[in-house]
């Protein structure tokens, strides 16, 4: 008891917790914050099985890389062309009716696992399905958040957007793993159909969200490569906005480890279903208690800085996961990762959504997706194939080891998003929030920051 009054003397507990303002001003990104939560516990449910299916179907981790590098191209086709979309159409509209696609595909998964012998082409096809629906309704979400804010609910409500996949992901993954043991894969995946159509309630509810006017942005009687081009040249001639889509790159290319935890689990550490669950929902264990803690990062000035501090943290944390002599410890370096990985994503959301204009946000959010399943596509198959002569640990360390490296060699050519800097809003005015408004000017973007 001595102790805990000796710490609450010593921290403002209350300029570390979590702003949840946003959920209470803004019904908008209340209904898009709680469709999402139940989604991703859906999706972590999903990661689980899906994996695992695919590894005792075909014993190789290589399949389980190359279904995910599948599921990568179409999230990548996806996502570019989600990205167009949400630039041009009604972003509810694309959300509901991807999110209802990607159902059906789950749907498929439940019944190809309910057969007697489960059809290994089935998963690659659903993949492909899933993927590019996946890509339209990320980019359109990740679009929509944004444009129903005020500046000064930007930061905390990167943390919420953050914390919906701690919550949704802390539970679902170790659920999986419960199920799979007791139960069988078709179980989880009719779970995972029946929490999804639950999200699409949430999101039903949501007003139109349509993309601000502006001269510059995508013409709907032109094709979708222009309005591609336009996208990729506003984010490679903003240094800043480049700069962290870059980082971002690096980071999943090298040191994301989750094709090899299947066999990494089950060969090296010698776990079973169960194990494999806890390892998985161990990123959102520490990606939740750090998320919950988040209240400093509306605070930051040296935005920057933190957000190569983090990354790199990361990229060490996975070195030491892949080094793991015994589940306990595999499990803590795990809850290290999801702890900067989600700091990371609340540092990234303010930098891009302050800074990008609200008729580019589908396209720069697709880029964003885009960099992300680039990296899995290419890291995937690559650290497979360095499994074989280091094992399953041996690549995952090595990865996150060039990870670290990479990201040092970039704090040093990034000169611009290493100094970026922001001036904290006033936290304690309150804002008026127009449920309706589509977006918010983009005069509102981050102020003296260098292009």
């Amino acid at each position: 008891m001595k102790l805990i009054s000796v710490l609450r003397g010593l921290v403002d507990w209350s300029a570390l917790a979590i702003d949840l303002r946003p959920l209470r001003e803004n019904r908008q990104f209340r209904l898009l914050f709680t469709g999402r939560l139940v989604s991703l516990a859906g999706l972590g449910m999903l990661m689980v099985v899906f994996s695992w299916q695919i590894y005792e179907l075909t014993g190789s981790s290589l399949q389980v890389a190359l279904v995910n590098a599948t599921l990568g191209v179409a999230a990548f086709a996806g996502s570019l062309v989600g990205g167009v979309q949400a630039d041009r159409a009604d972003r509810r509209r694309l959300i509901v009716w991807s999110r209802t696609a990607a159902v059906l595909g789950f749907v498929a998964l439940a019944v190809n696992a309910s057969l007697p012998e489960p059809s290994v082409a089935v998963l690659y096809v659903v993949a492909l399905w899933d993927g590019v629906a996946g890509g339209f309704s990320s980019t359109a979400l990740a679009a929509a958040v944004p444009a129903v804010l005020t500046r000064r609910q930007i930061p905390a409500s990167g943390a919420l957007m953050a914390i919906s996949i701690d919550v949704g992901s802390v539970v679902a993954p170790l659920l999986a793993g419960v199920l799979l043991a007791v139960g069988s894969a078709a179980l989880v995946y009719w779970v995972v159909v029946a929490v999804s159509l639950l999200s699409l309630v949430f999101l039903l509810g949501l007003r139109p969200i349509v993309p601000t006017a502006d001269e510059s942005g995508p013409d709907d009687s032109a094709g979708l490569w222009p309005d591609l081009v336009a996208g990729v040249r506003y984010a490679a001639g903003d240094r800043i906005v480049g700069g962290v889509l870059l980082l971002g790159f690096v980071q999943i290319l090298f040191a994301s480890p989750y094709v090899l935890i299947p066999e990494f689990i089950t060969d090296d550490l010698g776990g079973g279903p169960t194990a494999l669950g806890l390892v998985y929902s161990a990123p959102a264990a520490g990606a939740l208690v750090a998320t919950l803690l988040s209240g400093w990062t509306g605070r930051v000035r040296r935005i920057g800085r933190v957000q190569f501090i983090v990354f790199t943290a990361a990229c060490l944390a996975v070195a030491g996961f892949g080094a793991a002599p015994a589940l306990w410890v595999a499990v803590v370096a795990m809850a290290v990762v999801g702890a900067m990985d989600v700091l990371a994503e609340v540092v990234r959301f303010t930098i891009l959504s302050e800074r990008t204009p609200d008729h580019l946000r589908g396209r720069v959010a697709s880029l964003w997706s885009a960099q992300g399943t680039v990296g899995e596509t290419l890291g995937g198959p690559a650290l497979s194939l360095l499994a074989r002569p280091l094992g399953a640990g041996g690549a995952i360390a090595a990865g996150g080891l060039i990870g670290a490296a990479a990201t040092a060699a970039l704090w040093a050519g990034l000169a611009p998003l290493r100094t970026l800097t922001r001036e904290p809003d006033d936290f304690d005015e309150p804002d008026e929030v127009d449920e309706a408004a589509a977006g918010i000017p983009a005069e509102t973007t981050m102020e003296e920051m260098p292009r």
